[in-house]
């Protein structure tokens, strides 16, 4: 019975992704564009890597020197 409802379940899933496909032209390939407003990516320090939010020196490499 449960082999039964497992094989249900799974041809439905199927049948849904087979009918999602025919709905966008070309498939799965749709091509996703950022918005205009969208945020940008965050300054990163190019020695260490981490993300600096204040803009100035890195707190987490330059510590300690002067």
């Amino acid at each position: 019975m449960l082999v039964k409802i497992a094989t249900f379940f799974l041809v439905g899933m199927a049948v849904l992704a087979m009918f999602g496909r025919l709905r966008w032209p070309g498939g799965a390939r749709r091509v996703t564009r950022r918005k205009s407003g969208s945020l940008p990516r965050p300054r990163t320090c190019p020695t260490c890597g981490q993300i600096n939010v204040t803009g100035g020196a890195c707190r987490n490499c330059n510590e300690g020197r002067s």
